[in-house]
């Protein structure tokens, strides 16, 4: 018996015992680690559609399935570049790409639109006569810009008219005495109905002009397409 057993030892060359260690210290690459990579590299379509916001967050969960899959069972399992890069990957290209279209939808003008201020929208001191850029806007139905605040009233969602004003003073202490050039009336067209903000908020329409107010009315009102 231990005749055979060295001959058996015998014909075992180096060439063997290497195949024979790499076949049994295998180790197959995690399949959640390359699929959070994968999905960390379709990130940035975000961009193109909201519904890709998903990719970024199936990459992390993925990323740390995959990691702690490697890590509790290293002999089993490979993969944890793979697993660390689309943790990374997912987390550093979805805050960039939310960052941005964060900024597309609360900074930057909308195509199309003319952007106006408050100030812009009082009539001159000395002849009562409204600006004439501010009228020819109203003259040729363009659409404007404006920043301001909602006036606040009972309603909180659903709103389709509100009054946005100029300043947050303005809100809390609106009387008769106020300037009611620093007021615009906003009429939201079609189905679209806003909530009540505190913060400010962009408003897009067309301007309309009425040059014959009378005292405690708005002269101006939005028929607005466009609320951020």
């Amino acid at each position: 018996m231990s005749q055979e057993f060295d001959q058996t030892l015998s014909t075992v060359t180096k060439k063997d015992i290497k195949t024979r260690g790499l076949i049994g210290n295998y180790r197959a690459v995690s399949a959640l680690a390359v699929v959070g990579l994968l999905f960390s590299l379709f990130t940035p379509l975000m961009l193109l559609s909201n519904w890709f916001v998903l990719c970024p967050m199936i990459g992390v969960l993925c990323g740390l399935i995959g990691l702690y899959q490697v890590l509790s069972s290293p002999f089993d399992y490979t993969g944890r570049y793979f697993a660390v890069a689309g943790v990374i990957l997912s987390l550093l290209l979805g805050l960039a790409a939310g960052g941005w279209s964060i900024w597309r939808y609360y900074f930057s003008i909308p195509e199309g639109y003319t952007v106006v201020h408050f100030l812009e929208l009082r009539p001159d001191p000395e002849t009562k006569q409204f600006s004439p850029r501010i009228t020819k806007l109203a003259k040729d139905k363009e659409k404007i810009y404006i920043r301001g605040f909602m006036f606040p009233g009972r309603q909180m969602a659903g709103i389709k008219d509100f009054t946005l004003v100029r300043t947050v003073e303005h809100c809390k202490f609106c009387s008769p005495e106020q300037n009611p050039f620093d007021m615009i009336y906003i009429h939201m067209v079609g189905e679209m109905e806003v909530r009540y903000r505190r913060t400010a908020v962009h408003v897009g329409g067309i301007l309309h002009l009425n040059e014959h107010f009378r005292y405690g009315e708005i002269p101006y009102l939005i028929e607005a397409d466009c609320f951020r």
